[in-house]
């Protein structure tokens, strides 16, 4: 997979996609899967902002029901189910506890029927040939019998606890970059650090035609046309910004709503937590890998998209909500890493509350809107729903475009990292079969669970080249062949794409200096950089893990 500047130039694509986020990648992976001559382009690197920034959950989302949003909690199942066939090297089952407390609003038998409904819903949840993915139903546990289970749970006041299931994505900033290499892989011209500048507008008698945008390499700041017949807006937080540059009234407004996230050595058990809090909200602990993660707040943000950080308020307000419902004792010297992102959720009536506001997606044709044809524009939305909003709105694109009608194949189609067969199992155990011996039982798991069906890619590299089996960072086992994939196969340009995005090791944490170093002198020598510009990128990296002041 090669940034191709001079094909995005001088093409002309049935289909731009302007936002390399989950809604864009999945829209290219639909788009190309059908055989339309499809773009991509994203300012910084793909999944870069809230599509990176979650809680790690594929899930039906439980608390809408109480918003009496059904259609987007049956969508929201249906799509977990067709995620963990499509990304099974990610996607997993989580059990989930529910502590029901005394202070409780919601009483325990609305609980009952709410979770009872969830089964109801996901009704085809264990559709899937791979057993290991496949849900239980709920199942009441006493208090005793839940303390048992997670001894950190504060006793006061428990009366038990309900066990439920949903999904967790174990990177999903990964899952997002796979969706972006499946779509280049069915013939998509995909390109990160391109960033859109302006519309091509052709006007005429009729009204006016959106016919590409005026983007710029950020590599060399130079700027070039990208023509297409259908454009599509999915710049998500941005995405509003970006139909600024039509008029000054976009025809829809966004509301961003912050979300925040603190990671912490393990302080818990293996079930993820759900609290309602005593002010009615919610917020999850969840095991990942070897640590604990908290998540999410839910606030109105009103600054530029690009600079929302976590900060130490953000911080220290939220570790005392987590420490009044299970009493850990965290203090902000235990956060070993945060981050921070945007819901772009489309401005309701009457809603005032980003919590209580629609996860629905909206599709936009702005040839029926305002009489612009040529443009597309996808708002909302989740993380679990994003291929069926790719779907729908390449269904959308096809009318508009007057393309071919093509049948849409993403629900039986796994990504290209995702074709393990039947049995995720059974493919990991072969895998090591092969291999251990040669590499090492470690380097083979690292990297199944960061490349899937590609591991076999590194190894390749391991094989065919000197050195490059080298362990870069001792703490993690990652490679000197992983970043010359990063760099060569899958356009990793900074320090940032591959720790946080490619091979997802600054996710844990801090990452050792000597390592820091040793990657970036690595990648420095692949994308020729001087020693300035390396320590200018591991200062980069550094300035933007730490939480910002207020």
């Amino acid at each position: 997979m090669q940034r191709d500047i001079h094909k995005l130039s001088t093409d002309q694509f049935d289909i731009l996609i302007i936002g390399g986020g989950i809604s864009g990648a999945a829209i290219a992976w639909d788009a190309a899967l059908r055989g339309y001559k499809t773009a991509l382009i994203e300012k910084k690197d793909f999944g870069h902002g809230t599509s990176a920034a979650t809680s790690k959950l594929i899930h039906g989302g439980l608390r809408y029901l109480a918003q009496y949003d059904f259609p987007v909690v049956r969508e929201s199942l249906r799509e977990r189910r067709l995620l963990e066939q499509n990304i099974p090297h990610q996607a997993f089952p989580l059990p989930f506890l529910l502590p029901i407390y005394d202070y409780f609003k919601t009483p325990r038998w609305m609980l009952a029927i709410g979770l009872t409904l969830y089964d109801i819903l996901s009704f085809d949840k264990n559709r899937l040939k791979d057993k290991s993915k496949h849900l239980r139903n709920k199942k009441w546990y006493s208090r005793q019998e839940a303390l048992a289970m997670e001894p950190g749970l504060d006793p006061n006041g428990l009366q038990g606890a309900y066990l439920y299931y949903d999904v967790i994505n174990l990177h999903p900033e990964r899952s997002n970059f796979d969706f972006v290499q499946s779509a280049a892989e069915q013939g998509a011209t995909v390109a990160n650090y391109v960033s859109f500048r302006d519309f091509i507008i052709e006007e005429s008698a009729t009204g006016k035609r959106v016919s590409g945008v005026i983007a710029a390499d950020e590599t060399t700041q130079k700027t070039f046309p990208i023509r297409a017949t259908v454009t599509v807006n999915a710049g998500g937080p941005w995405g509003d910004l970006i139909l600024s540059k039509l008029h000054k009234n976009p025809v829809r407004q966004l509301v961003r709503s912050k979300g925040i996230h603190l990671l912490f050595r393990k302080f818990h058990g293996d079930h993820a937590i759900t609290f309602e809090t005593r002010d009615n909200r919610h917020f999850f602990i969840i095991p990942w890998l070897d640590y604990t993660l908290v998540g999410t707040t839910d606030t109105p943000f009103n600054e530029d998209p690009d600079k929302i950080r976590v900060t130490e308020q953000d911080a220290q307000e939220f570790i005392d909500l987590i420490n009044a419902h299970y009493p850990a004792n965290l203090t902000l010297k235990d956060v070993v890493h945060s981050y921070a992102g945007i819901r772009p959720l489309v401005a309701e009536s009457g809603v005032s509350s980003t919590y209580k506001a629609s996860r629905r997606h909206e599709i936009v044709n702005h040839k029926k809107a305002e009489n612009i044809d040529g443009l597309i524009s996808v708002f909302g939305g989740k993380w679990t729903t994003s291929r069926s909003l790719a779907q729908e709105a390449v269904n959308t694109i096809a009318a508009l475009g007057k393309f071919q009608k093509k049948k849409c194949l993403t629900k039986i189609t796994p990504l290209s990292a995702g074709r393990v067969g039947d049995s995720w199992e059974q493919f990991c155990a072969e895998a090591h079969r092969k291999y251990d011996a040669l590499y090492g039982e470690k380097t083979i798991k690292r990297l199944l669970e960061i490349y899937g069906a590609h591991y076999s890619r590194v190894l390749e590299i391991m094989a065919a080249k000197k050195n490059m089996a080298d362990v870069l960072d001792p703490a993690t086992g990652v490679s000197r062949a992983e970043v010359y994939h990063a760099v060569k196969n899958e356009m990793a340009l900074t320090l940032d794409d591959f720790l946080m995005r490619r091979s997802g090791i600054g996710n844990y944490g801090a990452v050792a200096e000597k390592s820091l170093q040793n990657i970036t002198a690595e990648m420095g020598k692949l994308l020729k950089w001087n020693s300035a510009r390396q320590r200018a990128e591991i200062k980069s990296w550094k300035d933007r893990q730490k939480l910002a002041r207020q």
